[in-house]
């Protein structure tokens, strides 16, 4: 039986060894997200600026009817003057 052993061109009949391929490397955090061209919010100060008019406080009406019934329980639980009652309430939430 003849081999063919090709020794004499010097090429063997083995294939060469292929390095192993190494895995891509997986990205250990998610990708920065792209900032806008916006700069970011300035933030508000807790003075009031010189030269601004500050706007008037506006009471809620639950403030305002906790006020009135303060006045009317104060004055002696005069029945019929709720309307008066509700304004002097309002004017004086609205000043502080």
């Amino acid at each position: 039986m003849a081999t063919s052993n090709n020794s004499k061109s010097g090429k063997s009949s083995k294939a060469a060894p292929v390095a192993p391929v190494a895995p891509a490397a997986k990205p250990t955090s998610k990708p920065a997200v792209k900032a806008s061209a916006a700069p970011p919010p300035a933030k508000a100060s807790a003075a009031p600026q010189a030269g601004k008019a500050r706007a008037p406080y506006e009471p809620t009406q639950e403030e305002i009817q906790t006020r009135a019934f303060e006045i009317y329980v104060s004055e002696g639980c005069k029945e019929g003057n709720d309307l008066e009652y509700w304004v002097r309430a309002e004017q004086e939430l609205r000043k502080s």
